[in-house]
């Protein structure tokens, strides 16, 4: 099977799948109509946050587009009446489901989300069934294709795809623009449709408040001022000690802003729109208790695996290389924030790539990222989000691309369920996620289900020219991660 490597918004024809459907095959239900423009419960226009309204617009340049895809695996296809019953609803819990980006008057300011006057459901949910073999390659492939198509912006800029054929299961694509929504806060949503048991079609829970997003303008307003007058009182009880701290912050915002002038790697280098998607799965207790066991914690292990398998393909190409630069999406969501819009930081950091135990490098992610968390940045994000949301369109996404483009590798990490969940009467046995590469050559993205850690790589071809050594050194770096603390394992470089 060919590999995905279409062009951003091409529309060529495809064996992959067939019969892409929207309203054909389905039965009116109780809420098969969806909601009408004009209803009662048609959401209120709101604003469009800094750090959301920044994910938008730097898609001037289309290698850091903010397309996030996901995939569901499921052991049988999904009741059709049930889901799309569940989608109607849900767009009446969670407003941005049925509103558009709209820009602001005259080119100034942030965008605004608001209401679609006409709302279809149909066109957001489709089902397609594969025309190949019924491979999960074929799956990919067809997201990776999707992943790759704009999103239509006069749209409500979200999509699920339902893709029967699989063996004799089926299989869920879910597509988002970043703007609406983080990982995190997807997950959020997403466990709204799930059900515990296959024949329970538990109702959709009311979210505590308008789950709009983020607070209101005049909200962030108030708080701003609040926040200088604090920060005014204890420079003058402390003087020395509040330069001293202006002075750290300001470090720390350097080091999060600066510009890269080209990739620490020697082999991933080129960028362009084109992605393919691999996915596989890993001991989620094993990989978790290897963390705990080198002091450090189940993402500081994710990583580790990957830097190690990163590593290796540089080793493979004959191109050791000694660091490499990552960037570590922080979230600084709180229990109580809404599902929509963004709660993370993207922090770049510079990993050791070099030889050494498996131990020990699990030890300086721990130390570098526990650096990062501690450090004064991740507090002023939201105040340089004002800042730079200022920027004329063009000049922000020319800075965001000094800052993202020649970053070597992502690596998020995303709580999943820990428990057997269901959709519209359809077990889910794997969930992956394959966040955007935002300029990166590769995006590996761990999502938690159950036992299993779910591993999905987003990478861009034209800097990893083969995709399967790629996915076979991220294995590798897996295994020898999760092998830590087995019987007999040395812990030496060449196990590492």
């Amino acid at each position: 099977m060919t590999r995905a490597e279409w062009d951003v918004g091409r529309t060529k024809p495809s064996a992959i799948a067939s019969g892409i459907s929207g309203s054909e095959g389905h039965t009116s239900g109780r809420l098969a109509g969806g909601p009408k423009a004009g209803s009662e419960d048609r959401p209120a226009d709101r604003g469009m946050s800094a750090s959301d309204s920044i994910l938008w617009r730097m898609e001037r340049d289309p290698v850091l587009r903010s397309t996030v895809s996901a995939l569901s695996v499921l052991d049988r296809p999904p009741d059709w009446n049930r889901l799309r019953d569940k989608l109607a609803l849900a767009s009446r819990r969670f407003p941005w489901l049925r509103q558009v980006v709209v820009g602001p008057p005259l080119g100034i300011g942030s965008p605004r989300w608001r209401a679609t006057p006409d709302f279809d459901l149909d066109y957001h949910l489709r089902r397609v069934r594969l025309a190949g073999t019924g491979t999960l390659a074929e799956v990919l492939e067809l997201a990776a294709r999707e992943a790759m198509a704009a999103i239509d912006p006069t749209r409500p800029p979200w999509e699920l795809t339902v893709v029967e054929g699989l063996g004799h299961g089926a299989a869920v694509i879910e597509k988002f623009h970043h703007a609406a929504i983080d990982g995190i806060g997807a997950m959020r949503l997403v466990a709204e449709l799930l059900d515990p048991e296959r024949d329970v079609d538990r109702a959709l829970e009311t979210l505590a408040g308008p789950g709009a997003g983020p607070a209101p303008r005049t909200g962030q307003l108030v708080r701003l001022p609040l926040g200088a007058l604090d920060a005014a009182l204890r420079a003058a009880r402390s003087p020395a000690r509040s330069l001293h701290d202006a002075l750290e912050a300001l470090r720390w915002v350097g080091r999060l802003m600066a510009p890269v002038a080209e990739p620490l790697s020697p082999v991933l280098r080129a960028r362009s729109t084109r992605l393919r998607f691999a996915a596989f799965d890993i001991d989620l207790d094993r990989l978790r208790a290897a963390g705990r066991n080198s002091g450090g914690t189940l993402n500081d292990a994710f990583v580790a695996a990957v830097v190690i398998g990163l590593r290796r393909y540089h080793e493979e190409h004959g191109q050791p290389v000694d660091r490499l630069r990552m960037t570590l999406p922080v979230s600084v969501r709180r229990p109580d924030d809404p599902p929509a819009g963004n709660r993370f930081v993207p922090v770049r950091l510079a990993v050791p790539t070099d030889p050494r135990p498996t131990r020990a490098v699990i030890e300086a992610v721990s130390t570098t990222v526990r650096d990062w968390r501690e450090g004064p940045a991740l507090g002023l994000t939201d105040a340089m989000a004002d800042a730079l949301n200022l920027l004329p369109t063009p000049v922000l996404a020319r800075v965001f691309g000094a800052i993202l483009r020649n970053v070597d590798f992502v690596a998020t990490n995303v709580p999943g369920p820990t428990t057997p969940v269901y959709l519209a009467g359809a077990e889910i046995l794997g969930q992956y996620a394959f966040a955007p590469p935002s300029g990166a050559a590769v995006n590996v993205a761990l999502v938690s289900y159950r036992t299993s850690g779910c591993i999905g790589v987003n990478m861009d071809p034209a800097a990893v020219d083969d995709s399967a050594a790629m996915t076979a050194a991220l294995r590798e770096g897996f295994d020898a991660v999760v092998d830590l603390d087995a019987p007999g394992t040395p812990d030496d470089p060449e196990r590492a």
